[in-house]
């Protein structure tokens, strides 16, 4: 199952685009992602970050995404985004989660390195993904924050790739988390060369607020997977702030919901088409 689901990162890297990857915080917005996948019969990622998590419980999310995925016509993989605590890490391994992500961001080398370690070792034998971080990306994603950048280096990255047998990489190439504050500055050549070396797919952060050309580049270099939030976030809340404007006292907030769905799945199904080079 595990070689199924690298499967599907190779597959994106080899055919001109990239996955997908979009963070949910609840079941309208799992719902939209998995409706836009479907109408564009793409594979997707579906994930949710640790902050959301935290407040739901493992369970509970594990439970939500489930029922957001149950028939679906498409191939999908559920992950877990930029967790920093071990214990959240292990207990949605627990739980079935495919696919994880540690951040040790905010760490020494060295410790990044041993903590993400740990989590591939238990992963080991549970058809998991594990995806770790190198460098700091700047910006804030929930719990998230860092108001420093510091990219990856190539040297560096493929140390942490051979110590940790990590089955993805994240590595800092000049994008942001959040809105971005100027024009970024991105190291597609970090992107391309670890591509070419194909020791794992790399994963972009920062995926909102790119140019269409940006993420062009982006697939070109092979990035095999490109992380959506805040897009998402704004969607939501842009969408209801219009629905409140426009019909005030319609007291009927389950066509709400399905008009919220609408809005969001719209720009979800806008950037999965970003993420293809035909």
């Amino acid at each position: 199952m595990k070689n199924e689901y690298l499967k599907l990162y190779k597959t994106a890297k080899t055919q001109g685009y990239a996955l997908g990857a979009f963070n949910v915080f609840n079941l309208i917005t799992a719902q939209a992602v998995m409706q836009a996948a479907e109408e564009l019969d793409t594979p997707v990622v579906i994930e949710m970050s640790m902050s959301v998590i935290k407040k739901m419980g493992v369970k509970k999310a594990t439970k939500m995404l489930n029922v957001a995925t149950f028939d679906a016509k498409v191939p999908f993989i559920i992950h877990l985004d930029h967790c920093s605590e071990l214990s959240i890490a292990k207990e949605c391994i627990d739980e079935g989660w495919k696919s994880i992500m540690y951040d040790g961001s905010k760490l020494s080398m060295k410790e990044n390195t041993k903590n993400t370690k740990e989590i591939v070792d238990y992963a080991k034998g549970k058809n998991v993904l594990v995806e770790g971080e190198v460098g700091v990306i700047l910006g804030t994603e929930d719990e998230h924050v860092s108001d420093i950048s510091k990219l990856a280096k190539l040297e560096e990255t493929l140390e942490y790739i051979k110590k940790t047998s990590i089955d993805m990489i994240a590595p800092a190439i000049g994008t942001a988390h959040g809105l971005y504050m100027g024009k970024p500055i991105i190291n597609y050549k970090l992107i391309k060369e670890l591509a070419d070396i194909d020791i794992c797919p790399v994963v972009i952060h920062g995926g909102t607020g790119l140019s269409e050309a940006e993420y062009k580049k982006l697939v070109t270099a092979r990035a095999a997977k490109i992380n959506v939030s805040t897009a998402l976030k704004y969607a939501y809340l842009d969408t209801m702030a219009k629905l409140l404007k426009d019909r005030p006292i319609e007291y009927n907030p389950i066509k709400y919901d399905y008009e919220i769905i609408d809005g969001v799945k719209e720009v979800i199904k806008e950037h999965i088409k970003y993420f293809r080079l035909s």
